[in-house]
């Protein structure tokens, strides 16, 4: 019985695909012995090229290898698909065996689901060009034989891309018309047609440098043969938020301008990262573009953009040449005062050191009183200084011993900016080398000169007490005396610089601290007043703005709204509710179910109810439920007494329109987030605002305690499953700072992408 039902199962898959045993048709007889010659250099699972093949033109061979061994093993091993079907010889016999058993496993559902694939394929290329069932296909090229052939395993019992290329052959065949499948070729490298291996390589370098992804490459020809290359790849468009990318290039001239392009702008950034910082847009047809701030660049303006660059640095050479030439006048003078004040101070110094010696015995006292007593406070200094002020005006705005001459012209190359952007360099080293200095020697002036006046009080003390030979014995004999004090700069205190908060490095341990603190400082019904906020968000802001306890009519209907909502909800999933054992310990029965959240990390805790949380079941009413969300929306205003962020942080906000923001609501720490909401619901535009917070701002964050009842002290610590916080906007002072704009493209399936503007409104509190 079971042995007709499996001959009848065969013979149904056999009529399928059109082939009959006893009848194996010449198509399928006939092979062409192949030279192909597998390449090192090449892997089988990286697919560079992509064609439609005429199903016709490609051979079947089977190998009894795996696909994981090596290329030149399998084929070496392959023969052709004739032997497999061979019922006559007995060395074929094993081969027809296992031709037999991969009929046994083959599924027509499978052939059916690649026909439906190719004929959309055979209409449309994929926008990323690889497909769900590219992997199947292992067909090759012989460029030797200029032949295709399809090398399949014979210990891989589901091959459904051989059966499905054998029945497109007899249709084929019988039809006597061409049928395509589009299909990568394995083993296979660029054609170089439209660029050389190192253009290609060259490419992928410099767009890896701009968007910090490796893109892919792929080279495509369609059914007349025509080639194009697709790029296709990742790029950050604001921030960490990144967008998918694809770029299409049909002909020579529109490849060879980008390559330029981006190669001459890859020069200007890696060879002069300060004055040049190129970032990557997607334009509104959902391509890309290179900005220079906010200048587009194309490879049509882009002599234009040298041009412009040229003469902007040739003017900033003369600006600090010019601003050069002040400083090192300034120097020189600061150089010849500073020789002065050393000059004086010595001269103080050693009128003072005088006095001290002869302090010392009787004579030298005596000495020093008549000595000293006419003699004046004037310091003469021997100078033999040079000076370039010496009468005549030092001309500032000469800009010729710049050495370097530069021939204007209309249009100049990357060789000019690369030459004129060194010079600029290496002035504007110089300068700074010259500015240092100046600030270096107007600090050794200024101490000089707290020292010169210290010095000059010590001595006028000193010749105070001259006016007599006892008043001067009397302050001579004195064992302290007035001290000589330096009066050092002050020096300005750096200010403690705080880490910047990185999203993708930083959430983890942000998550866990934060989960920590709340775990301490809220209670089961505070962290159930935040878990309810998520559910009630439209009620829980009406009753905040409410100031007296009697809603209007348009305010008790939007509440009734949300109410009816939820009991619907309610009713639609209370068999499932129902079927949940409960008892005075809430979840507690289920403590011994092992689960699992984010990262692995095991628990035996169950996730909360919004219905139990907010006491909606069949017998709810409109009163007891505003009465159970004014007593949650009252521990939110006590949480946020409690919860302070902990360092300066940026929060988002999505919305479908322009939105002031108000009240108590929901933001989130990752912006990707934010932005997936708007576009889950099919918007083309959407407006992301921006908080930056202080620190010790009020806050409550959507820790793992917030989602689970933590009876039995296994959950883990973290914001695993939500990166959202609570925030009252109305507490904060907020100042928009900028308003900005780009573009993300959106891939919807296969062969369709959207282009969606996010408007970018940043605040500061």
């Amino acid at each position: 019985m079971s042995k007709n039902t499996n001959e009848t199962d065969i013979d149904n898959k056999l009529k399928f695909i059109g082939l009959n045993l006893k009848r194996i048709p010449s198509l399928l007889k006939d092979f062409e012995p192949l030279n192909f010659v597998p390449s090192k250099s090449y892997d089988d699972y990286n697919y560079k090229i992509y064609k439609y093949v005429d199903v016709l033109n490609i051979q079947i061979l089977i190998t009894p290898l795996d696909r994981t061994a090596d290329l030149r093993d399998k084929y070496k091993k392959a023969e052709p698909l004739a032997n497999y079907l061979d019922t006559k010889k007995v060395e074929n016999a094993k081969k027809f065996a296992s031709f037999m058993n991969m009929l046994e496993n083959l599924k027509i559902a499978e052939i059916e689901n690649l026909e439906k694939e190719q004929e959309k394929l055979n209409e449309k290329i994929p926008m990323e060009v690889k497909y769900n069932n590219n992997y199947i296909w292992q067909i090759y090229f012989s460029s030797n034989d200029n032949k295709y052939f399809m090398l399949v395993s014979e210990t891989e019992l589901d091959n459904p891309g051989m059966f499905y290329l054998i029945k497109k052959q007899l249709e084929s065949k019988k039809s006597k018309k061409k049928i395509y499948i589009f299909t990568p070729i394995t083993h296979m490298d660029y054609s170089g047609k439209l660029y050389s291996k190192l253009q290609i390589a060259d490419i992928e370098n410099y767009l890896w440098y701009f968007t910090k992804e490796w893109p892919t490459i792929f080279e495509i020809f369609d059914k007349d043969n025509k080639q194009s290359i697709r790029i296709v790849g990742k790029t950050k468009v604001y921030e960490k938020i990144s967008s998918d990318y694809i770029i299409n290039l049909e002909d020579e001239e529109k490849g060879i301008e980008l390559y330029k392009l981006l190669k001459a702008l890859f020069i200007l950034s890696t060879g002069f990262p300060n004055d040049y910082k190129f970032s990557i847009a997607i334009s509104t047809n959902g391509e890309i573009e290179l900005k220079h701030n906010d200048t587009i660049i194309e490879y049509k303006t882009l002599h234009n953009f040298i041009t412009e660059q040229v003469k902007i640095k040739i003017e900033e050479l003369k600006n600090i040449v010019r601003e050069k030439k002040k400083q090192e006048l300034n120097l020189e003078k600061l150089k010849d005062k500073v020789e002065k004040q050393n000059a004086e101070y010595l001269e103080k110094q050693k009128q003072i050191s005088t006095f001290l010696e002869c302090k010392k015995t009787f004579f030298g006292k005596v000495k020093y009183f008549f000595n000293g007593k006419k003699k004046k406070d004037v310091t003469v200094i021997k100078r033999n200084l040079k000076t370039k002020d010496d009468g005549k005006q030092v001309k500032i705005n000469d800009t010729k011993d710049v050495t370097y001459e530069f021939v204007e012209r209309k249009v100049y190359t990357i060789e000019d900016i690369i030459e004129i952007v060194t010079k600029v360099e290496k002035h504007r080293k110089e300068y700074k080398n010259v500015e240092l200095d100046v600030k270096a020697l107007a600090l050794i002036s200024e101490k000089l000169t707290r020292k010169i006046k210290n010095a000059k009080i010590y001595i006028a003390e000193i010749n105070s007490h001259k006016k007599s030979i006892f008043e001067f014995w009397k302050f001579a004999n004195k064992d302290e005396l007035p001290s000589l004090n330096e009066a050092d700069l002050e020096e300005t205190l750096k200010e403690k610089i705080e880490k910047e908060f990185d999203y993708e490095e930083d959430i983890a341990d942000f998550g866990k601290k934060a989960d920590s603190i709340q775990r301490v400082k809220l209670s089961k019904n505070e962290a159930d007043a935040l878990f309810a906020f998520r559910y009630c968000t439209n009620t829980m802001k009406i009753l905040n703005n409410t100031k007296s306890k009697e809603l209007n009519e348009k305010e008790l209907k939007e509440i009734e709204k949300e109410f009816l909502r939820l009991k619907q909800e309610y009713e639609k999933y209370s068999k499932d509710i129902d079927a949940i054992e409960f008892d005075v310990f809430g979840n507690l029965l289920n403590d011994k179910t092992i689960q699992k959240i984010e990262h692995n990390a095991e628990h035996r805790e169950s996730r909360k109810d919004k219905y139990r949380v907010l006491n909606i079941n069949s017998d709810a009413i409109l009163e007891d439920y505003i009465d159970n969300v004014r007593n949650y929306l009252n521990l939110i205003k006590e949480i946020l007494n409690k919860i302070k962020m902990s360092n300066e942080i940026s929060i988002y906000k999505s919305f479908s329109t322009e939105t002031n923001m108000s009240n108590i609501d929901i933001f989130n720490i990752n912006p990707e987030k934010e932005i997936q909401k708007q576009i889950e619901n099919g918007e083309k535009e959407i407006y992301l605002y921006k908080i930056h917070i202080d620190k010790d701002t009020p806050v409550a964050f959507y820790s793992n305690y917030i989602f689970y009842d933590n009876y039995n002290k296994t959950l883990p610590e973290g914001m695993d499953l939500s990166t959202e916080v609570l925030i009252n906007i109305d507490k904060l002072k907020l100042k928009e700072k900028v308003k900005t704009k780009f573009n993300i493209n959106v891939i919807e399936d296969e062969y369709n992408i959207k282009v969606v503007t996010v408007n970018v409104i940043e605040y500061n509190t």
